[in-house]
C-alpha cells in the first residue's frame, strides 16, 4: 500500500467512525462509514422518496471476505440498525488502489 493510499485511509477512519454494516443474500459484513441526511423528493399522489447519501470504507469489507464490490441491491444497515438500499455505488480509488465507496441508500 503506498503512503497516498495508507494516509487517505487514515484519514477515512478519522472522520468516517460510525459503524455500518453491508448485508448480502443474509450474510453480513462490518465497515465504518458516515450516511449523510436525507435529500426528499416529492413523488406524485403525496407520495415522498428519501435517498441518502454514504461513505464507506472498503478495505474492512475486503478483509471481512465480502466477495466483491458492493452492488446495487446490497443492504447498508445504519448504526441506529436502519435497513437501506443500495441504489448507486462508486468506488473512491487512490493509485488505483480502491480505498472508499460512495452510495447513494433508501430506506
Amino acid at each position: 500500500m503506498t503512503s497516498l493510499v495508507a494516509r487517505a485511509t487514515a484519514l477515512y477512519r478519522e472522520n468516517l467512525h460510525e459503524p455500518v454494516i453491508i448485508r448480502r443474500t443474509g450474510v453480513t459484513y462490518a465497515t465504518f462509514g458516515r450516511v449523510f441526511d436525507a435529500e426528499r423528493r416529492e413523488l406524485t399522489s403525496g407520495f415522498a422518496q428519501q435517498d441518502r447519501k454514504a461513505i464507506i470504507c472498503a478495505q474492512p469489507l475486503i478483509d471481512a471476505g465480502l466477495p466483491s464490490d458492493v452492488a446495487i441491491g446490497d443492504y447498508l444497515i445504519d448504526q441506529d440498525g436502519i435497513e437501506h438500499t443500495v441504489y448507486e455505488v462508486k468506488a473512491r480509488r487512490i493509485d488505483g488502489a480502491l480505498v472508499a465507496y460512495e452510495l447513494t441508500v433508501r430506506a
